[in-house]
């Protein structure tokens, strides 16, 4: 049930990103280096959280895994945005 619960958990966050980034003087030739570049900042900022079993994650974990994964996608925006890339 629990895995169940996670799959559905993903396919809603997963959903939900269906824009893209533009920057703002129209030029993304280095769109794909600074999304790169703010993909491994915000996951050097917050690596993630593993479970203590890897099968199944508690309640208090659950919340601390949805935690770490808004923390990262705050990250990774502030530092496109930072970089002149708008999302749309």
């Amino acid at each position: 049930m629990k895995k169940f619960i996670y799959l559905i958990l993903f396919s809603l966050l997963t959903s939900c990103a269906t824009g893209t980034y533009t920057n703002r003087s129209g030029d993304n030739s280095n769109l794909s280096f600074d999304s790169g570049f703010c993909r491994s900042l915000a996951r050097s900022k917050h690596p993630g959280y593993i479970c203590k079993n890897p099968l199944m994650c508690t309640m208090e974990e659950v919340n601390i895994v949805l935690n770490d994964l808004t923390q990262y996608n705050a990250v990774y925006q502030n530092c496109m945005y930072s970089k002149n890339y708008d999302y749309q």
